[in-house]
């Protein structure tokens, strides 16, 4: 009786386990066809559909009595984490060092299939596992700390637990405890850490596509900029309008000066790459501390820090030089662009409105007296 319980036990565990994995491949394959794709998307599907087949196997050898295959399992194990390597470094950015985490995965794989017996696939396996996961735990814990996503959490914690196996592996092999112990704890952790990867991925990927949705709500399309919305966001985040303010934080409205007339003269296509290359000089004239977004048309808005009112009219004299000294090539033209500005400074009461608003007025006197200068509201 105790026996047929144990079995059930052993084959629930198995279907539950198989079960989780599907669930997991299926999601990575709705995130796959989502717009924000990626490679270690692809590569995290092909971890878990390799995992399916390792477990699945697993479960065929034990339900008809097959005698268990150790080094298949053994090679199943390095491939999936060599994808699983691959999945997590590329997440952000390509990695410089896949070649080398791939050709890691196959010299030790091959060891694993020239290994004589089961202490020293093993000893292989655990040499394997310990030289992987020390890099691992640190980069999971380091995104989980810098970007505050659960999921990497889960997956630093999941990689814990993974570094445990070795370590009792090479204590079963030291102390010639029976080769069943080892395999049985050998599945159960994996199983376990395999099923903790998934949600951790999983959760990074969705926590990872929300920033991104948000971000896309947040910026211009056009000019890579904040938009309204976005910039009022980032004050409320920074908390740019707080009474504790200290430092002269300075408004100002820019306006491209007849950009109506380049619109009719050069099309939309010499409109907006006139919009793009106006952001850019924008972008690089500014520090980093410093706020840009396009309030619409050709209408940008900058928050920036200056010492006093005369510092930063100064700094937005510079900005205004350097775009009318700038000449934007489109097609075989040469278009010549200047800007209006309006500056206002910050004070206590404002709130994001009244301080466009004032600047606004200010661009607009600058406009009245013949473009192309900075104009002063207090």
């Amino acid at each position: 009786m105790a026996s047929n319980v144990e079995n059930y036990f052993y084959h629930g565990f198995f279907v539950f386990l198989l079960i989780t994995v599907v669930t997991c491949s299926i999601i990575a394959t709705r995130l796959m066809r989502s717009s924000f794709n990626n490679r270690s998307i692809y590569l995290f599907n092909l971890f878990f559909y390799l995992g399916v087949i390792g477990f699945a196997w697993l479960w065929i050898q034990d339900l008809f009595n097959l005698a268990p295959s150790f080094r298949s399992g053994v090679v199943i194990y390095m491939i999936s984490m060599t994808l699983l390597q691959l999945s997590i470094y590329n997440h952000d950015e390509p990695c410089r060092f896949n070649k080398i985490i791939i050709a890691h995965g196959a010299i030790f794989s091959v060891f694993a299939i020239l290994t004589q017996n089961i202490n020293q696939l093993a000893l292989v396996e655990a040499c394997y596992t310990l030289s992987v996961l020390p890099a691992l735990i640190y980069y999971t814990t380091k995104r989980a700390v810098c970007e505050k996503n659960i999921g990497n959490t889960v997956l630093s914690m999941a990689q814990c637990i993974l570094l445990l196996v070795p370590i009792s592996q090479l204590s079963i092999i030291t102390h010639e405890h029976n080769l069943a112990t080892l395999y049985s704890l050998t599945v159960i952790a994996h199983a376990t850490v395999f099923v903790m990867t998934g949600l951790g991925l999983i959760t990074t990927l969705l926590v990872d596509e929300k920033k991104r949705y948000l971000e896309l709500s947040l910026k211009d399309p056009l000019t890579g900029l904040y938009n309204r919305r976005g910039l009022q966001f980032i004050i409320e985040q920074q908390q740019l309008f707080s009474p504790n303010q200290t430092s002269s934080l300075y408004a100002c409205v820019v306006d491209i000066d007849y950009f109506k007339q380049i619109n009719d003269r050069y099309g939309h296509d010499g409109g907006d790459l006139v919009l793009e290359v106006f952001s850019d000089l924008m972008k690089h004239h500014l520090k980093k501390e410093d706020l840009c977004c396009r309030l619409g048309g050709e209408e940008f808005l900058l928050l920036f820090f200056a010492a006093d009112i005369s510092s930063a009219r100064q700094f937005l004299d510079s900005l205004r030089e350097t775009i009318e000294a700038s000449q934007i090539a489109f097609q075989e033209h040469r278009i010549s662009v200047t800007a209006s500005f309006g500056l206002t400074n910050w004070q206590v009461n404002d709130s994001f409105e009244s301080l466009v608003n004032r600047a606004d007025k200010a661009v607009y006197k600058a406009k009245n007296n013949g473009r192309n200068r900075v104009e002063i509201n207090t």
